[in-house]
């Protein structure tokens, strides 16, 4: 019954010690992002400001993705756990608003959260900032796995991940038919959820290619970009084949502008909804064929 006590007490104080941790990420988010401080020291209300709440949201959701992967060793020592836990828990909170003001500067270069969320209430503009948050935090805690406590490691794959990551926000303008500064400036929800989709599936796809053992980073390297590679090729056979099982059809409406070039009118949120479900559908089944054929003795050992 003691040692139940004493487990029940450790937990408790585990429990402060996190939330500790949450109070230096508060101040962490503030240094990276001083347009944040009023947000994050002024009584919140969740009700006042939609958009405002979802993005403050999604960074509290992010770090708690990132949380999950850490854990407590007791067998070393008490004060070991907490002193190991707290170095991990203050690098991982490091990389991941790192990642995002990476990502929000390659993406989001032409808008500013002071102008859209606080004064506009640009719910797209949000709902983005919440794509790339849940997915930041997804591909760091798949290489914080990988790292298996090692820094060096650490930081070659954060280097690697941010790179595809940023690699696959470019090919957006390929992959939809929407405009996205134009419609984002129109606080266009079609958009948002077509690119919530498309990039939550790019993280699947990426954190599916980097989970994998880290023995050489030379044979590393060439694994994850494989595994990509075959994912471009498998991708678009599944995009095409739900399209065609399921007989959708592409209904976005083109207008001449005064320029004489070809634009499309108004967005629809089905539409929106329609490119980010088939491109985030497409890319689970192809973590099926990327990462989950096992081979084993099929082909015989001569």
């Amino acid at each position: 019954m003691n040692e139940l006590f004493d487990k029940l007490i450790l937990r408790i104080v585990l429990t402060i010690f996190i939330c500790l941790l949450l109070l230096v990420y508060k101040y962490a988010h503030v240094v990276l992002y001083p347009s944040s401080r009023q947000q994050l020291f002024k009584r919140f209300y969740p009700s006042k400001n939609s958009p405002d709440t979802l993005h403050l949201f999604s960074r509290l959701l992010g770090i708690g993705i990132l949380f999950t992967q850490f854990k407590f060793f007791m067998a070393e020592g008490f004060w070991f756990a907490l002193i190991d836990f707290f170095i991990q828990a203050i690098t991982a909170c490091v990389l991941y608003l790192g990642s995002i003001y990476i990502q929000e500067s390659i993406v989001l270069y032409n808008f500013e959260y002071q102008d859209e969320i606080p004064k506009r209430k640009n719910f797209a503009y949000a709902l983005i900032c919440f794509t790339h948050a849940i997915a930041i935090a997804y591909v760091l805690k798949t290489i914080i796995a990988v790292a298996d406590g090692s820094l060096i490691n650490l930081a070659f794959l954060w280097l690697l991940s941010m790179v595809l990551m940023g690699f696959a926000t470019k090919t957006y303008s390929i992959m939809s038919k929407l405009s996205f500064n134009r419609l984002l400036v129109q606080k266009s929800m079609a958009l948002a959820v077509s690119y919530l989709g498309f990039t939550w599936g790019w993280t699947m796809l990426i954190a599916g290619s980097l989970s994998h053992e880290l023995r050489d980073i030379k044979w590393y390297g060439i694994q994850v970009i494989l595994k990509l590679i075959l994912a471009l090729i498998i991708l678009p056979v599944f995009i095409k084949g739900l399209k065609f099982i399921f007989k959708m059809q592409d209904d976005l409406p083109m207008v001449e502008s005064v320029e004489g070039k070809m634009e499309h009118d108004e967005v629809e949120f089905g539409y929106g909804v329609f490119e980010g479900a088939v491109y985030f559908t497409a890319a689970f089944l192809t973590t099926v064929i990327t990462g989950n054929i096992i081979f084993g003795d099929f082909y015989p050992i001569f």
